[in-house]
């Protein structure tokens, strides 16, 4: 413990951060980023911290340029999309708070649907079919969310683009 000009100084942690690996699964939460997300204090965390549930969304969102006739589009199409529910284990840290360890994932549920094609309705108009479909690009993402209950938060994620099918 420091002294300086009639202020007591003692460590702290440091600033907490979410670390997570969306490809390993694995990742750890600090107690005080639940905290933040949920607006809890240290007591309703401590209470409510063996409810949380962690999971990890993800999908690709495709780009499309649809032609109906005279008229020109663009359509995002959700590719695939999915959930993964991790594993997750609470801790405690040095200085008496909690933490979440993210071990990887036990169960898990996806699925994909079919992107838009000439001789389909078109999105804009039903009453006319699509004549040309052109991919212009693709966009993978996820999400890192706590679940408390009916509450859910975003804790951290990702976007990247992804190279053409």
């Amino acid at each position: 413990m420091l002294v300086a000009a009639g202020v007591v100084l003692t460590a702290a942690p440091a600033a907490a951060a979410v670390k997570y690996d969306p490809v390993a699964q694995t990742g750890t939460v600090a107690g005080a980023d639940v905290r933040k997300a949920f607006g809890w204090t240290s007591a309703t965390l401590a209470e409510r911290a063996g409810g949380l549930a962690f999971s990890q969304d993800f999908w690709t969102a495709d780009n499309y340029a649809v032609a109906c006739g005279e008229r020109r589009l663009r359509v995002v199409h959700h590719h695939d999309f999915g959930r993964f529910e991790l594993t997750a284990g609470v801790a405690r840290d040095g200085y008496g708070g909690l933490s979440f360890r993210i071990t990887g994932a036990y169960a898990g549920i996806s699925g994909t649907s079919v992107p838009p094609a000439p001789g389909q309705p078109c999105p804009a108009d039903q009453t006319i079919k699509i004549d040309e479909v052109r991919l212009v690009s693709s966009v993978k993402g996820w999400t890192l969310t706590a679940t408390s209950g009916d509450a859910r938060r975003d804790l951290l994620g990702g976007r990247s683009r992804a190279p053409h099918r």
